[in-house]
């Protein structure tokens, strides 16, 4: 079968050993932080200059294994790069989502056909109550679907006309408030997307529908709303979560996918193709927006680079059983 030599060659012997690749981030500054890529300097190199690899060593791929890689390249270029912020957030009832269940008359309770967190559908009875007046009995019932979130009645006692029998609300439609630092006002927008992270890491995504105009005296913030449909139990009332928020666009240099960079012994580097194989290079890297990360030092406008596949051809390495710091002299 026809194979893919991959030479694997290091720059800087000694310096690199293959762990895993960071997954979380932390853009708080718009940087990438511990979890992932982290940024570092490293010396400056010519990635254009001839390498030494008299004893260097290879991994082979089959074709098929090397498709099955998704090894992608494409030519470094230019361009924009989010920067993003990270606020804190709390999850609400959607109000407009949400129905109040009341008596009509001063009346006693003769049946209860509900408990909280059941299910229910518009039209739904619910209870059933005696007019103290006339002693006819009438029911109430679900103005919308939803789930029973309050309850305050008996059988055999007594309500007062409006007293508010149940609270139903449809908890697939939530509100997102979300508290945005005074200094970062002028850069909120309305209609800006939103990702929302859990406290396990799965995320929702809204827009900001509402900016308040004031200041809470609480915690001397405004308030900015998303209203999140089909979140799940994650973004349910009363829980907090946090939003990350892209706030501008930062022009760069250089930018590649993520993906692209991947982390050895602690330095970020970009796998580079040569007639040996594949390089990686190392890189200093600069802001990222989960999509796109800037590259400070490193690489060139033109570079050709692993853009997919960049993972895999590290996890490759790591299943040979080779050293990676032996056979290169520089």
């Amino acid at each position: 079968m026809k194979t893919t030599t991959l030479l694997m060659t290091f720059l800087l012997a000694g310096s690199f050993s293959f762990g895993p690749s960071g997954a979380a981030q932390t853009e708080h500054d718009g940087h990438i932080h511990d979890e992932d890529l982290h940024e570092h300097e490293v010396p400056a190199v010519d990635e254009h200059a001839g390498h030494d690899h008299a004893e260097a060593q290879s991994i082979e791929l089959h074709d098929d294994a090397a498709e099955e890689a998704g090894i992608v390249i494409y030519e470094a270029a230019g361009g924009t790069v989010a920067k993003t912020s990270v606020f804190p957030a709390e999850i609400k009832l959607n109000s407009d989502r949400a129905a109040a269940v009341s008596a009509r008359y001063a009346s006693i309770v003769r049946q209860v056909f509900a408990e909280i967190g059941d299910e229910v559908k518009k039209g739904d009875v619910l209870a059933s109550l005696e007019n103290r007046e006339t002693l006819a009995v009438y029911t109430v019932s679900a103005a919308l679907d939803g789930v029973v979130i309050a309850k305050d009645l008996a059988v055999g006692e007594t309500a007062d006309a409006d007293k508010v029998l149940y609270e139903v609300a449809d908890l697939s439609s939530v509100w997102a408030d979300i508290s945005i630092f005074p200094q970062y006002q002028h850069l909120i927008r309305k209609g800006m997307p939103v990702d929302f992270i859990a406290h396990d890491g799965h995320t929702a995504k809204g827009c900001v529908k509402y900016i308040s105009p004031l200041v809470s005296h609480e915690t001397r913030t405004f308030t900015a709303r998303c209203v999140l449909s089909g979140a799940g139990v994650d973004f349910s009332p009363g829980a907090f979560v946090r939003a990350r928020i892209r706030t501008e666009l930062v022009a760069a240099g250089v930018r590649v996918e993520c993906e692209a960079v991947q982390v050895i012994e602690g330095e970020s580097v970009v796998f580079v193709p040569d007639e040996h194989g594949f390089d990686p290079v190392p890189v200093k890297i600069g802001l990222s927006d989960g999509h796109f990360v800037e590259i400070l030092q490193g690489l060139f406008p033109g570079d050709r680079y692993v853009a997919a596949g960049a993972f895999t051809l590290k996890a490759e390495l790591i299943t040979s059983g080779m050293d990676p710091h032996a056979g290169h002299s520089h």
